[in-house]
């Protein structure tokens, strides 16, 4: 039997509700209630095992930080199906710090340490929002592939190609298997996992070195060039500076 928990709090003066329980299939969409008709929809994804990094056969692998290796994920999780967005963003924080101001496009211009401020204003009262950690997000970018690209790379991949040199609306190119859009391109995304060059040891739920200088981005972005929108491309920036190209979608356990 399916169980399901709502929880009701309140953000900046508005009733939030959020629901969560076991989910029955992967695939399976739960929908985070912002208020004024603003929703984050969360995707589940099964635990499973998979193949981190690029093989050596891969064009553009980087191979000082995409050593393939075996990882196993022992527990499911909900992950968005976008970026957060400008919308959802003021709507909880009061303010947009975007450079490309659209309600619909990716909020940028956001640090990971302001990322985790408007994830804590929504762990009200219980919630467990967080940002992705890079194991649980390579997988769920994948989404069962081990190709470059989970898909037709142009139909799934704003690059500096052919972004024009702008973000765009979440969710308007195709998603991938699991149902997950713009997880190549758009924005870089943070996740919560301290930067390592060679992680290849860490392989049962991994959750990246206890300390560093820079926080894990993966995804490649709007300006970028097309080798960093692949599944395996990684990058990293310090956690108290923000950039016109980075933002963040979030998991909830």
């Amino acid at each position: 039997m399916k169980t399901i928990l709502f929880i009701l709090f309140l953000v900046g003066g508005k009733v939030i509700t959020v629901s969560i329980g076991n989910a029955q299939s992967l695939g399976e969409v739960r929908k985070f209630d912002l208020g004024d008709d603003l929703t984050i929809d969360m995707i589940w994804v099964n635990p499973g095992e998979y193949l981190m990094g690029s093989p050596t056969s891969e064009p553009e692998r980087n191979a000082l930080n995409e050593q393939q290796h075996n990882v196993t994920l022992s527990k499911g999780f909900w992950i968005a199906k976008t970026e957060v967005t400008q919308q959802q963003w003021e709507a909880v924080m009061g303010n947009n710090p975007s450079k490309i101001i659209a309600a619909n496009h990716p909020v940028e211009q956001v640090s990971w340490n302001e990322a985790l401020k408007f994830i804590s204003k929504i762990n009200t009262n219980g919630a467990s929002f967080r940002l992705p950690y890079e194991a649980e997000w390579e997988y769920a970018c994948r989404a069962g592939t081990s190709t470059a690209h989970a898909g037709v790379r142009d139909q799934m991949t704003w690059h500096f190609g052919n972004s024009g040199r702008s973000t765009h609306p979440v969710g308007t190119k195709i998603p991938n298997a699991w149902g997950l859009h713009d997880m190549h391109g758009n924005v870089s995304e943070m996740c919560m996992d301290w930067y390592k060059d060679d992680i290849s040891n860490d392989n049962l739920d991994p959750k990246g070195p206890a300390s560093g200088t820079r926080k894990v981005e993966r995804g490649g972005q709007y300006t970028g060039r097309i080798r960093h929108t692949r599944s395996a491309d990684r990058s990293s920036g310090e956690p108290a500076k923000n950039a016109f190209f980075v933002g963040f979608r979030l998991v909830h356990d």
